[in-house]
């Protein structure tokens, strides 16, 4: 069995699937190195295809990640100069207007000055044939009928296979499968729980495995939670980008924590409620951006971020909680853009009746072929094999030749770790690039910047030379699994390979105070284990043994504004364009001269 699945929307890729397993997974941004490209995803397909030597008329089937795609949205959010002023202008001359003043406004004609349609993707040859500005009104039934009818030829014809091969995928169907099939948990009677902004008019879903399958027992609409979308214009209303950066939110809300906090949380409180399992949205609410910004207007934004995490983790913990009782259930596995709030998942994974709790890599929609593909092999009768890892993309090859063409840098080869435990101990920057890229929006030690947690200075480095991060942004350590009790609180041994939940730290700020957050010593680890990645592991491993902590310093290797690298060329770009000191590839480590 061959199954190639695609998702054409924010961070647009594809996951090819070969007999039982996931065999390539990667975004389209890795390619075109545009952060969250949302558009056909041909390079993504082609490097699948060939990295796992399938030919197209090989794939039993080819699939579209949801069924209801919306065109216009991404290419305004991705391919033109849309910036929080052109999202709060949205907000102010489409949203409002359509929602309270129920007049008809055409989103193409309003930004129709953003789009150069010089530029790709209306420079390819399958972007040369669509008629964007034939869709008047981008959210209709009628023009997500014509975008998926336009994907649908566009994949048949880039594949050269027939058309009836083809088919979509439900949104929720998709996170629901990942959720399971992407964790290490099989146990009869799992809660299988998604959780996100909208797909295919639902934001949630609860689902039950029996051993077999994945049954569906309770679902949301998108109207009755909205949790998602408070986060999203909340994080406008702080004037940060909406559906990016609300990660930045949920860093900076520990630094607040008063009365002021519980005011905040109060408004929150009155938009969105639960009894049982059962949300509610307050019905006289109609435009949340305006509703938000009118009632947030008196506080400061850390009040604003930290009433707005609080709300988010007692909301969804009361939810898990109630759900793991009405279901008698104490395994649960989860995905979905929620799911990448890691402070939520540290609260959720204190809940006494829940046994065991795990939360997907790279949650958001990137993962939704994987799951497509998931799906489609069950009902295929096909077992998946558990996904043991996320490293699923090109590998980072080279020639020791290719290297030596490069000028201003130099070439050391070796053949232990050792010697890049002695520049770790000098307190040296390390970008990493080596193995397999891994899937997601996080370096999972394969294209990752690694030093010494210990030293608060490195951050600062960091921060000042290579990422331009928010100040008050955390970094995350890769902790060894076997080791995790030196450094972090889990006492029901969760599993986290992904860094997707928040745990509490052992004396964190005083022992790695360079990866945990600040206000609260909290730390996102990467639990490894030595089976995973064993050349990392030997190295943390060695750290360990000189210094008593069994973890590094962990982020992703690329340049602000850019995503994580892919191949040696990009890496070669960030080491060459800031201050890393050193570059790890493979057997070969690279100095500047």
């Amino acid at each position: 069995m061959k199954i190639l699945a695609v998702t054409l929307e924010r961070c647009s890729g594809c996951s090819l699937f070969v007999d039982d397993k996931i065999v390539f997974s990667s975004s389209e941004e890795r390619y075109t190195r545009k952060k969250s490209d949302s558009l056909f995803p041909e390079n993504s397909i082609k490097h699948a295809l060939e990295y796992c030597n399938v030919e197209p008329d090989e794939l039993d089937h080819v699939l579209i990640c949801g069924n209801r795609l919306s065109l216009i949205p991404s290419i305004m959010r991705e391919y033109s100069t849309f910036t929080v002023d052109d999202q709060l202008r949205s907000m102010k001359e489409y949203w409002y207007p359509k929602l309270i003043q129920n007049k008809d406004i055409s989103y193409v004609e309003l930004f129709k000055n953003k789009i150069n349609l010089e530029n790709y993707p209306f420079n390819t040859d399958w972007g040369k044939k669509f008629d964007y500005f034939s869709l008047e009104n981008p959210y209709s039934v009628e023009d997500e009928k014509k975008v998926s009818e336009f994907f649908i030829t566009t994949l048949s014809s880039f594949l050269n296979i027939d058309k009836s091969k083809i088919s979509h995928v439900e949104h929720d169907t998709c996170h629901a499968s990942y959720a399971l099939y992407g964790s290490p948990i099989r146990e009869k009677n799992t809660l299988v729980v998604t959780a996100d902004a909208w797909g295919d008019d639902l934001s949630a879903t609860i689902s039950i495995f029996d051993g077999e399958k994945i049954n569906r027992v309770k679902e949301y609409h998108h109207k009755d939670f909205q949790l998602a979308r408070i986060y999203r214009y909340t994080t406008l209303v702080l004037r940060m980008l909406a559906n990016e950066h609300e990660y930045k939110v949920m860093g900076l809300a520990p630094y607040h924590n008063s009365k002021k906090t519980i005011e905040v949380e109060e408004i929150f409180n009155n938009m969105q409620s639960i009894n049982d399992i059962e949300f509610s949205f307050n019905s006289e609410i109609k435009d949340i951006f305006h509703y938000l910004e009118e009632n947030l207007r008196n506080f400061r934004f850390d009040q604003i971020a930290s009433g707005l995490q609080s709300f988010t983790e007692q909301l969804l913990t009361t939810w898990f909680s109630n759900m793991s009782k009405k279901f008698n259930a104490s395994s649960i596995v989860y995905s979905g853009g929620i799911s990448m709030n890691v402070k939520a998942n540290l609260v959720i994974s204190k809940i006494p009746q829940i046994k065991n709790f795990f939360v997907c890599g790279a949650g958001t929609d990137e993962t939704l072929p994987m799951g497509a593909c998931y799906h489609q092999a069950t009902m295929s009768q096909i077992s998946p094999k558990p996904l043991t890892d996320l490293y699923l993309g090109d590998n980072a090859n080279y020639t020791e030749s290719q290297l030596g063409q490069i000028d201003g840098i130099k070439i050391n080869s070796f053949s232990s770790t050792e010697q890049i435990l002695d520049h770790l101990l000098n307190n040296k920057i390390i970008g990493v690039c080596r193995g397999r890229m891994e899937m997601g929006q996080r370096a999972l030690g394969n294209r990752s910047i690694i030093c010494d947690p210990r030293s608060i200075q490195n951050v600062e480095k960091i921060n000042d030379s290579i990422k331009n991060r928010d100040f008050w942004m955390p970094f995350a350590p890769i902790i060894l699994d076997e080791y995790q009790d030196v450094l972090i609180e889990n006492p029901k041994k969760l599993e986290s390979p992904h860094m997707t939940i928040a745990f509490e730290t052992k004396n964190g700020k005083e022992l790695i105070p360079a990866s945990v957050h600040r206000s609260d010593g909290t730390a996102r680890a990467q639990l490894l284990k030595k089976s995973v990645n064993p050349e990392l592991w030997n190295l943390i491993y060695s750290f360990y043994e000189k210094t008593g902590i069994p973890a590094v310093l962990n982020t992703s290797l690329n340049l602000h504004g850019y995503p994580i690298v892919r191949t040696i060329d990009d890496a070669l770009h960030v080491f060459q364009n800031s201050k890393l000191d050193l570059l790890w590839l493979e057997n070969h480590m690279i100095e500047k001269i």
